[in-house]
């Protein structure tokens, strides 16, 4: 080989390796993805069941709202409906050292019980990061679980009912036992969710408190017999309420669709004590199977977008400061900053922990016939 066609492919050479040099340096060499990648992530879960804990009537919104969480996060939701606040709060209590559930959805004030009984985690700041967008009474002072949705009791009446029987509508809880409309009245049971809260609000109008509540319940024990029902289920009241038992009820908003589409001419009241606010929460139990799907999952429910969707899967209204309604859900649902100031709140902690003396004096004085 001649020195002139030798210095050529040397020439050639340097420039090859130049260009792979430079190519080196200004392209990005990008590696397969793989499962460990996947996982490194930590949104696939590999089909792993999240039970949470709910209401009956709540399974069939649960799982709309819930199927994007699934989608997101390769999981199933696995819906436990055990009935009551207090069926769901007394099996959390038997299983808490083994608990079934992960999630546990409960009304404000039996959430503040399994809190103080050490049922349930704090939530993890660096997971569930939407809390500031809530309103002040969703947020746990101690760092327990968020409200996720809030309902209202009010007084609600069949208007055909009244009129028919010639009577105005009340406009008070205390009206409600007037003689004028005995055997027509539909009450919560102390050992429900609205029953105390009623009970407080009562006792603060009638010149008592929550310390004092025995104007209130004194009013209860000496006209109980014009109650028709105090009740524990809702279903109780929906039923009372169709087959023409009752025509008035003191009961949650999200029970006037249904009513009305039942063909009742159905009225909501704002009480001269103030309609008052039960806040549904959603808690991390403790020792559950999956604690980390479980925080995504409190993260997942108060986030801006699941909080648009809470009315139409839920029927309740959203807790998000920033969360937006259809207008017609707005006819019955609390919505917007003035409206949720409006709801009157209670010191849950001081109700929990009074809540079994007014039951016991409430069984053996009122509810008995």
């Amino acid at each position: 080989m001649n020195l002139k066609r030798l210095t050529a492919i040397l020439l050639c050479l340097v420039m090859v390796f130049a260009a792979t040099a430079c190519g080196s340096e200004t392209e990005e060499v990008k590696a397969p993805e793989t499962a460990e990648s996947t996982e490194a992530d930590g949104t696939d879960f590999h089909g792993a069941e999240l039970v949470v804990a709910t209401w009956g009537w709540a399974e069939n919104g649960l799982r709309t709202l819930a199927a994007d969480f699934e989608t997101q996060y390769n999981c199933k939701i696995v819906v436990d409906p055990t009935s009551g606040n207090g069926d769901r709060l007394n099996k959390l209590m038997a299983e808490k050292n083994d608990p079934s559930a992960d999630i546990a959805l409960l009304t404000k004030s039996f959430a503040e019980v399994g809190n103080s009984n050490d049922l349930f985690e704090k939530v993890d700041t660096n997971v569930v990061t939407d809390l500031d967008n809530l309103y002040d009474f969703a947020v746990s002072a101690d760092g327990y679980g968020p409200c996720y949705s809030v309902c209202r009791y009010g007084i609600m009446y069949d208007a055909d009912g009244l009129e028919e029987a010639g009577l105005e509508p009340p406009t008070s809880y205390q009206e409600l036992f007037d003689d004028k409309y005995a055997g027509r009245v539909a009450l919560p049971d102390m050992a429900s969710t609205a029953g105390p809260y009623m009970l407080v609000a009562m006792a603060e109008a009638m010149g008592g408190s929550q310390e004092d509540i025995s104007p209130a319940m004194e009013l209860m024990q000496e006209k109980k017999d014009n109650i028709d029902i105090w009740y524990n289920a809702s279903s109780d009241v929906v039923t009372a309420f169709t087959t023409d038992e009752i025509d008035i009820a003191v009961f949650m908003d999200i029970n006037m669709p249904g009513l009305m589409d039942s063909g009742l001419n159905m009225v909501w009241v704002d009480a001269a004590e103030g309609s008052f606010a039960a806040p549904a929460t959603v808690n991390v139990v403790k020792n559950c199977k999956n604690p980390e799907l479980a925080q995504l999952f409190v993260e997942y429910l108060i986030s801006d977008e699941t909080q648009n969707k809470i009315a139409g899967a839920m029927k309740e209204a959203p807790v998000s400061k920033n969360a937006v309604m259809d207008d017609d859900l707005k006819t019955y649902l609390a919505f917007g900053e003035e409206a949720m100031n409006a709801l009157k709140e209670f010191d849950e902690s001081f109700i929990s922990t009074a809540k079994e003396e007014w039951i016991d004096t409430f069984q053996r004085t009122v509810s008995v016939r």
